[in-house]
């Protein structure tokens, strides 16, 4: 490897960590904090349900920009523009009760959009260990929303029970991401070579790519499962006679648990001959754990929440290498990863909804999470398929 090279690896490996760092903590910092903010700003429980959907909404909405982002600015600029405008917003909206929602509305598509562009970095810049970055990069993601989960509520206190500063102090390590993609990004050395090729096939190609639309459906599949427990995880702990207190810790423990398995999965998912053995096993333990918070001991709980937390991760890591893997060629990579998270995203958006609409209907939490298994059954049959595909040999 020439100096060059390693200068450029060791600028994307920064750039990744930056990144996975960055896109959790400014949507797990609100969670905790829901009635304090509702309190703050007198926002009535419709607000707070809206606020609360706002970022995985447009985890969907947003995500279609990304190649057109990429093709204007370059990868580059594109993730140095998009921390600045996270750092921004995050900053701003706790100002009032309209920038509340219009910075969640904006931290929320910026997002999506980095998630979008990581994969191109790696798929780029670190080719030849695309497994172990990528899961360094889902296990940053891990960290991100653990630390924001944990660290809201000390915060708060520390910062005189205030909302605003609790808010606000959060846009400090996005300024500070920001600055690493000042220094580092230039070195890349990509610049508009990293956005589509206007003379290669035609855009809409993208949509007839080798597993495209299974490695979507198994991001799909993973995302509705993922979201669906961090909305309703602890009030299916209650209902199931968990102590509100122990029932909150839950979903912090789901994030935690599964740290190791989304470092190690993606890794794993580099030797293709392992791929569609992992995914199995990520969809069986998934479907376990879901039973079993279902109908086991209540006092088993924290060890079924520990089994999803791994299968979650694992399944995250995983979907993120198909995208890596299977993704047709370098330059196509951004709308790979756009359609595959953007479809997925907005399939994923459904499972809180559909959740809650069911227990609203007075269906046991039981027989929903039973009900949530056919997300696993289809991470099986989807996954299965996009590992197949991704075997297959790519520019």
């Amino acid at each position: 490897m020439s100096r060059a090279e390693r200068a450029q690896g060791v600028a994307a490996g920064i750039l990744v960590i930056a990144v996975g760092l960055s896109v959790r903590y400014p949507i797990t910092s609100i969670s905790p904090l829901l009635g304090e903010i509702a309190a703050a700003y007198r926002l009535p429980a419709s607000g707070i349900a809206v606020l609360s959907a706002i970022p995985v909404l447009l985890f969907g909405l947003a995500s279609p920009l990304a190649p057109l982002l990429v093709s204007r600015l370059g990868l580059e600029r594109a993730i140095t523009v998009l921390l600045a405008t996270l750092a921004l917003a995050t900053l701003l909206r706790p100002l009032s009760a309209p920038t509340l929602f219009a910075g969640t509305v904006l931290v929320g598509a910026t997002i999506a959009l980095l998630g979008i562009l990581a994969p191109q970095i790696i798929r780029h810049a670190l080719p030849h260990r695309g497994g172990f970055w990528t899961g360094i990069y889902t296990t940053s993601f891990g960290v991100s929303a653990a630390a924001g989960a944990a660290a809201a509520i000390p915060l708060f206190h520390l910062l005189g029970d205030r909302v605003a500063p609790a808010l606000t102090a959060w846009g400090i390590p996005l300024l500070i991401a920001l600055g690493l993609a000042i220094g580092f990004a230039p070195r890349l050395g990509l610049g508009r070579s990293a956005g589509p090729q206007r003379s290669a096939a035609p855009a809409e190609s993208i949509l007839r790519a080798r597993g495209l639309w299974s490695v979507t459906g198994f991001f799909g599949c993973q995302a509705l499962i993922y979201f669906s427990l961090t909305a309703w995880l602890p009030t299916i702990a209650v209902d199931r006679g968990m102590a509100p207190a122990q029932a909150g810790l839950l979903l912090a423990w789901l994030s935690i648990a599964g740290l190791p398995a989304s470092l190690l999965a993606p890794t794993l998912a580099a030797r293709p001959q392992l791929r569609t053995r992992l995914i199995a096993g990520i969809a069986v333990l998934s479907a376990l754990g879901l039973v079993g918070l279902a109908f086991g001991p209540v006092a088993l709980a924290p060890v079924m929440v520990a089994v999803l937390g791994v299968a979650q991760s694992a399944a995250f890591g995983i979907a993120i290498a198909l995208i890596v893997f299977t993704a047709p060629s370098v330059a196509q990579t951004a709308s790979f990863s756009a359609i595959s998270q953007g479809v997925g995203y907005a399939v994923a958006a459904t499972g809180p909804l559909l959740l809650g609409l069911l227990a609203q209907a007075g269906i046991p939490w039981s027989l929903i999470l039973l009900m949530l298994t056919a997300a696993s059954l289809g991470e099986l049959w989807f996954g299965i398929v996009g590992s197949r595909a991704s075997q297959e040999p790519t520019e």
